[in-house]
């Protein structure tokens, strides 16, 4: 999906029926109080109304689950509060947190009403109800007032999304390739950052809430019992989430994390393996990207792969290990090179195992297997765990750090995958990979970790950033100076046939059009052979057309307004549509006058990369009756039968015959 609140869920619209329940958990886990913090509900919300003005998914079934859902959350949050009323009375962390002092004014100025108002923004949605279950309110009071306030939040919010979904899709439309994956990269990379923050500034206050909420629990006069019952059992628990030492708390948030990392690469590997959707779709985005490939940001991303590659991962490793063995940290130098070591280890195997072979569009020559991606599973196992390296011994703090880290690796990822070194399935699954052998390195540290270290000198700390400062600037050195073995150009040649209307009829070319986001548009209407585009140009303003350039963002944002106040559309007005994965070279439009105000004949044409013996140009193109906005709106297709399209294409080839051009019909 184009669409930035899209691109929460990349994965969104191919769940089916499941997505209704996704979105009912997310609007669920942003009204618990536990989960509201750093689940940004209000964003996937809004992001399924956008699913719904594609089509994807039913308006009124989304409010339903929507409206459920967040009902739901409430309930628990209210409940979590009950349990957690004595333990939390003394705690610091939420007399002094900004959400629980919100919630709390808002109950005294608004009283029960203050459920309807928090429900809308963000964590308020979770801790208002846990802050009124605090309070004393009635159960039955709260249930009447979270039930009521669930409705206007499923109704309003899928509808924000339906009304932004409109206007950025028409804008996206007419967007380059290039623009979109832009977008689309920035949004993703926004979204972690968004949670990583979140999450920083939040441990605080869920650690004291948890805390509270187990204190609360095992007061319980069930638990009591329980504990009495089965002594041993309870002791082990107990142990699981004490603080006190590693195989505490910290390795059980470490265990839980490796084993469902580990779940989700075995299923990254099955949908590699037996669902060919998944080789479909990283073809496609392989040769979009091909398509547009810009020199500028290929020498950007050029660097970048390679301070994920040797590079940059080998002098960062010797220099961290220099500071580390000047500071005397043994322990996270070991758990360094546990992390680097195992994971290019599991990456040499996995790649020889898989053999899965390179896209031959590769912007530089590589010689090993595809799957999984060496470079991301690195920026996961070595640059994070440096970042991790980095806070432990106090150079950055624990949220410059996660953000860090977070940047680097989604950086490095895709650079791989712009310049077609990796498919996408190869980097999401080398994600994992590094993931699963940072957790170890990580462990390993923390196993090992002392609360008090001799405090360095100051010559020990200086000699320390010196090496890591001397290593940033080896792996700068190489990232911008290496001369990577290139790939040879494969930009298919123009070609020479004899006869061009043989092109389509045969299978040489594909006939099928796309919008931006893929969907089939149209089949081509007709094969043009004329001298140039200048030539097809001049033709088809004799025959009365109007020369209709691409439309930037301006002319579009235009082109809504006056469509949202009923006012008439630009003429022309051609949005592009992409055949091969390129837009269409060229477009015109009929003048509007005489026509039904809200749909116009458009024409686009495609440079098919064939010539004639003469060295005339074989173009392809489309004709076709359309709302110049609203299929791109709503991404119907096109049905070439429309009421006057057959004659307006028979006499656009006598036209263009006229101009000097051979044209063949398609049937």
């Amino acid at each position: 999906m184009l669409h930035s609140l899209d691109q929460i869920l990349p994965s969104l619209q191919s769940l089916g029926l499941w997505t209704y329940w996704m979105l009912g958990l997310f609007a669920l886990l942003e009204a618990v109080v536990l989960t509201g913090i750093v689940v940004p509900g209000t964003l996937v919300v809004i992001a399924g109304g956008m699913l719904a003005q594609r089509g994807t998914l039913d308006f009124f079934d989304l409010v339903w689950f929507v409206a459920i859902g967040a009902a739901l959350g409430g309930e628990i949050s209210f409940r979590l509060g009950r349990w957690a009323t004595d333990g939390l009375s003394h705690r610091h962390a939420l007399s002094e947190s900004l959400h629980a002092r919100r919630a709390a004014d808002l109950l005294r100025r608004h009283g029960a009403f203050a459920i309807v108002i928090g429900r809308f923004f963000g964590p308020l949605a979770s801790f208002v109800p846990f802050s009124a279950a605090m309070a004393g309110m009635a159960q039955r009071r709260f249930s009447i007032w979270n039930a009521l306030s669930a409705v206007p939040y499923a109704l309003i919010l899928p509808a924000i999304g339906y009304g932004a979904g409109r206007a950025l899709g028409t804008l996206g439309a007419a967007a380059p390739r290039a623009l979109a994956v832009g977008a689309a990269g920035l949004a993703t990379l926004a979204f972690l950052l968004f949670v990583v923050i979140r999450l920083r500034r939040a441990f605080p206050l869920l650690v004291e809430i948890a805390g509270a909420l187990r204190d609360g629990l095992l007061g319980k006069p069930a638990a009591q019992a329980a504990i009495g019952r089965f002594p041993r059992l309870s002791r082990f628990v107990a142990a699981r989430f004490g603080t006190e030492r590693f195989l505490g708390l910290t390795a059980t948030i470490l265990v839980v994390l490796f084993l469902y990392i580990a779940g989700a690469w075995a299923d990254s590997v099955f949908d590699f393996l037996g669902d060919s959707e998944v080789v479909t779709s990283d073809s496609r985005v392989a040769n979009m990207l091909f398509a547009m490939r810009d020199a500028r940001l290929v020498t950007v991303f050029g660097w970048i792969t390679d301070a994920g590659g040797r590079h940059g991962v080998l002098p960062m490793l010797a220099g961290a290990s220099a500071a580390l063995l000047i500071l005397r940290r043994f322990d996270l130098f070991t758990g360094m090179w546990i992390a680097a070591i195992g994971n290019q280890l599991t990456v040499t195997l996995l790649k020889s195992f898989f053999d899965r072979p390179r896209s031959a569009l590769g912007y530089f020559v590589e010689a090993s297997g595809s799957f999984p991606s060496g470079h991301a599973a690195g920026a996961v196992a070595v640059w994070a765990m440096l970042f991790y390296l980095a806070w432990r011994t106090r150079i950055l703090s624990p949220g410059v750090a996660g953000i860090g880290a977070v940047t680097v690796a989604f950086l490095i990822g895709l650079s791989r995958v712009y310049l077609v070194e990796h498919y996408l399935s190869d980097v999401l699954n080398g994600y994992l990979v590094g993931a699963l052998w940072l957790i170890l390195g990580v462990a390993y540290c923390e196993w090992r970790r002392r609360d008090l270290h001799p405090r360095p000198t100051p010559a020990r700390r200086w000699g320390a950033i010196g090496c890591v400062v001397a290593a940033l600037a080896v792996a700068g050195y190489f990232a911008f100076t290496t001369s990577n073995p290139l790939n040879p150009a494969i930009d298919p040649p123009l070609q020479t046939i004899a006869q061009p209307e043989a092109l389509l009829e045969t299978g040489v070319l594909t006939d099928a059009t796309e919008t931006l986001l893929g969907d089939p548009r149209q089949r081509v209407n007709l094969v043009v052979t004329v001298q140039d585009a200048t030539a097809l140009g001049v033709a088809m303003q004799g025959a009365g057309w109007l020369d209709a350039p691409r439309p930037g963002l301006g002319k579009l944002a235009v082109a809504v307004f006056d469509d949202w106040t009923g006012r008439p559309l630009p003429d022309p007005l051609v949005i592009p549509t992409f055949w091969n994965d390129r837009p269409n070279l060229l477009g015109f439009a009929k003048p509007a006058g005489g026509q039904p105000d809200d749909t116009r004949l458009h024409a686009r044409f495609w440079d098919s990369r064939y010539r004639t013996a003469t060295g005339a140009v074989v173009f392809l193109a489309t004709l076709t009756r359309e709302d110049p906005l609203e299929w791109a709106l709503d991404d119907d297709t096109v049905s070439q039968t429309g009421p006057d399209v057959g004659a307006a294409l028979n006499q656009l080839a006598t036209d263009l015959r006229v101009g000097g051009a051979e044209v063949s019909l398609r049937p």
